[in-house]
């Protein structure tokens, strides 16, 4: 049966900064959203009232009753698959925070295999085994992941720029020298808060001058538009609250290992060099 994301997915028409912000705040608080009128939803996601009426019109529904009706299909079916989690995030809430911390992670990632698929790292792999340069482009949060996916990439002899927390007069600076050949690995949780600057004008850039896109998000991802060539979406049971990033650093891992086969000379090689490097640099320090 069709959920309500995938509704979203499959829209084509223009989401506005509003829509992102409504939608963003249903896929983090479903079992909320079921029990509010239009205009407690509203005031919750922080947009005009009208904006909700109008995005489930947008999305092909009769009215906000028959969207809500929609998400609480959906939640009834999440709750019941999640009903072990649950009992497990209620187990951990009596728990110290240490324990709290290691048992929600373990939780979290025990249900990526639920929201990205092997298909999905495959095709996010060979994107990048085909790319001149990596730009790798993220806000906040995202920092500890685009440094982690810059070192795996270099250390597979991949070539890479990093765009972190830049304003789009700075961001553009960066990709005026994107080329054909090149991906763009954008990071992008809680959208719309945490997108990158310019996001819009820089995916149309790609795409205007035939460079790929690869988007690695949350469960907000679904609203993003334009949509990249490659949309990774990483959810957690305890969406929007924990902001610990530990499913998509685990993705972001699996894609460069998948790259890494992909290539395996390459990466190799890469390694090879580095290593020649460095032992040049201890030699030099004996000698002196």
């Amino acid at each position: 049966m069709k959920t309500f994301e995938d509704t979203v997915k499959g829209f084509e028409g223009r989401l506005t900064e509003s829509d992102r912000a409504l939608i963003s705040w249903i896929f983090n608080n479903p079992e909320e959203a079921v029990y509010f009128s239009s205009a407690k939803l509203a005031e919750q996601a922080k947009v005009h009232a009208s904006t909700v009426v109008r995005l489930a019109r947008k999305l092909g529904y009769g009215g906000f009753p028959a969207m809500r009706s929609h998400i609480r299909t959906d939640a009834q079916a999440r709750s019941m698959a999640l009903t072990p989690y649950q009992q497990k995030l209620d187990q951990i809430k009596t728990s110290s925070n240490l324990t709290t911390l290691i048992e929600s992670e373990t939780l979290a990632l025990s249900t990526v295999i639920n929201s990205v698929t092997q298909e999905q790292i495959d095709a996010a792999a060979k994107i990048l085994a085909a790319a001149g340069t990596v730009y790798i482009i993220g806000r906040g949060s995202a920092a500890p992941l685009t440094t982690h996916l810059e070192r795996r990439l270099r250390r597979n002899a991949v070539r890479t720029e990093v765009a972190l927390n830049l304003q789009w007069r700075d961001l553009a600076e960066h990709a005026v020298g994107l080329r054909s050949s090149d991906v763009l690995v954008i990071f992008a949780f809680q959208v719309p808060a945490s997108l990158p600057s310019g996001y819009a004008a820089l995916v149309q850039h790609a795409d205007r001058i035939g460079a790929k896109t690869i988007v690695i998000s949350d469960a907000t991802g679904p609203t993003l538009r334009p949509r990249p060539n490659q949309l990774l979406c990483v959810s957690r049971p305890d969406e929007g609250g924990m902001q610990l990033r530990t499913g998509p650093l685990l993705v972001t891992e699996a894609i460069a290992m998948t790259l890494a086969q992909l290539n395996p000379d390459q990466a190799l090689k890469g390694l090879s060099n580095l290593e020649e490097l460095r032992q040049k640099r201890q030699y030099e320090g004996r000698k002196q």
